[in-house]
This record gives structure tokens, sequence and C-alpha cells, in this order.
């Protein structure tokens, strides 16, 4: 598992007098350090900080042009994709084990989010009343995410362990209802996903790595082809949601 992330980069980078010193050593830095060097600035990452921007875009979308008039079920997946983008603005800004902890948040924002829906549908039950599976998942990951901090084990392979049932979940639940043939969105959302999680590790391994490069680094192609990719599974929810009855 340590082929992909690991705990030995964890580097204090930010310089003594820059902003955000005092928390880099006070929580500890991110057990990830980037290609993109740490700047002495209020945003010491700012390639990786303002491609979030992608992932506020896309939440205040679903926010205000996907869940429609009626359907309130997309309005939680807008949220969470909107508080992911801004929690992970703010790790890349601050660069510390505590703001990173807040990114993790995010992503298991969306994540529970996401598997708690398809748990319904798995179960045979209305998708649309998913908040106490939410909340189950979402504690499960927040307990993951302590014991694997605890135990030294990098914390990136908690979203591994989301990614498979979530993705499992919905595929089991697209073959009972005998409507995996339009699952299109699926398959691009997956295909994106992948796409940005290859930029990444490029960033992580030093593949693709240009130090000097002030606006582009494979990690914040990451942020941009993955916000992308929550659209795409925005619109996948929000086609699963058209095809349930409405509530009586």
């Amino acid at each position: 598992m340590d082929s992909l992330y690991s705990n030995e980069k964890r580097e204090f980078t930010i310089q003594p007098g820059c902003p955000w010193y005092e928390a880099q050593q006070a929580y500890r830095p991110a057990n990830v350090n980037w290609c993109e060097p740490t700047q002495c600035s209020i945003i010491n990452e700012p390639a990786n900080a303002w491609s979030n921007l992608g992932f506020l875009i896309v939440g205040a979308v679903v926010l205000q042009r996907l869940r429609g008039t009626t359907e309130k079920t997309l309005s939680y997946f807008g949220w969470a994709v909107f508080v992911m983008g801004f929690f992970s603005f703010t790790y890349h800004a601050t660069n510390n084990y505590l703001s990173q902890f807040f990114d993790f948040i995010g992503m298991y924002l969306m994540t529970s989010f996401v598997i708690a829906f398809h748990w319904r549908r798995v179960a045979g039950k209305d998708p649309r009343t998913l908040l106490a599976h939410f909340w189950f998942v979402l504690s499960a990951n927040l307990a993951l995410f302590m014991v694997f901090d605890i135990m030294d084990i990098a914390v990136q392979h908690t979203v591994l362990l989301n990614v498979i049932p979530l993705a499992a979940l919905d595929l089991v639940a697209g073959f009972r209802e005998k409507r995996l043939g339009s699952y299109r969105h699926y398959w691009v959302a997956l295909g994106l996903m992948v796409t940005a999680q290859v930029f990444s590790q490029l960033d992580l391994k030093r593949i693709w790595c240009e130090p000097d490069n002030l606006i582009l680094h494979g990690h914040a192609v990451w942020h941009m082809i993955g916000s992308l990719g929550m659209l795409f599974l925005g619109l996948h929810l929000k086609w699963i949601l058209t095809q349930i009855p409405p509530k009586a």
C-alpha cells in the first residue's frame, strides 16, 4: 500500500517568520510534500490552492442547476463538493496536519454521501432518505483516519477504502435495476477520476515536477480534472433520481 503514499515525506517546509510557520510547528507538517515549493506567503502553494476553484464552481452548479425544484437530495452532494474544495484550498494554503485533516473531512463528506446513497439502493430502500446511513459512514471514516494515524499508516489509503465500496455499490445497484446500459455519466466520472489520480501520482513521485512553474503542477491538474469528475458524478446521481418514482 505504501507504494502510492507513505508518511516518509513529512517535512517542515515553512520558514520562520513566514505565515503559518507556527501552525506547522504546532500541528506537524502534512504527510505529503507535493512538487510545488512552499512560498513564504498567506497562500503558500498557490497552484495547488487556487486549482480548487473547480470544486467550488461544481458544487455551486450542482446546488443551483442539477437538483431541480422538488428534489433536495443532490443539495447534500453539492454542499459536500463545495466544502471539499474549500477545505482543500485551506490545506494547500497553510500546509499543516490539522488543515490536512479538514481536507480529508471534505473528501469524507462527499464519499460518505455517495456510499450512503448507493447503500440505500442496494438495500432496496429510497436513497433520498439517506441521512442515518450518511452519518454512520462519515463517523466510520473519521474513526478510520484516527486509527491509521495512530498506526502510522498513510491516511490517503482511507480514501481508497471509500472509493472501492462507492464504485461497487453503484454497479451492484445498477445491475439489479437493469440500468447499467445507461451508466454513461458514471463511466465518464470514473475515467476522469482515474486520470486525475495519475496526474497526482506523477507529481508525488516527481515524474512530472517543475518547481519553478508558478501556475501548473500535477496535483493542481488532479484538482481540475477531479472537479470535472464531480460534475459528471452529480449528473449520474441526478439521472438515478429521475428513475425513482416521486415520494408520496
